[in-house]
């Protein structure tokens, strides 16, 4: 069994590498379960339905409204948008080791002022995923 430390990993959304900025992170691949039980049946059936995954993460927060890569801007900028994600375990370096997840999320909304004293400020973000998950090896 490989087993990995989760401490690189790789998030670009709307093409801006926020890598750097990333506490922790998520994606979740999911369906919608349609039930396709049908007389005599001796348990459910189901069928896949629509896409209904998820990006999460909690990213360290900065409030630079016009450095490149901040995260304040980037999000700023990408508010109300359906914006391009790739994200991948361990590094931007693709493999049959380090696949790399891509698709379209919804910036629905995130939290521009959020921390407590004496602690660093971070932002959760929770987006939906607009398109089914493509994952590349390359």
């Amino acid at each position: 069994m490989a087993i990995y430390a989760s401490n690189s990993t790789y998030l670009s959304i709307g093409g801006y590498d926020i890598s750097d900025h990333v506490q922790s992170a998520s994606l979740n691949i999911n369906y919608d379960a349609v039930e396709i039980t049908a007389m005599n049946d001796t348990a459910h059936k189901y069928a896949k339905g629509l896409a209904a995954h998820t990006l999460n993460a909690t990213l360290y927060l900065d409030q630079i409204a016009i450095a490149a890569g901040a995260i304040r801007a980037i999000l700023d900028s990408l508010k109300g948008t359906s914006a391009a994600f790739i994200m991948a375990p361990a590094g931007s370096t693709f493999s049959t080791t380090n696949p790399k997840y891509t698709g379209s999320v919804f910036v629905n909304g995130y939290t521009p002022i959020n921390g407590s004293i004496g602690e660093a400020a971070t932002v959760d973000i929770s987006f939906d995923v607009t398109t089914d998950i493509t994952i590349a090896y390359a």
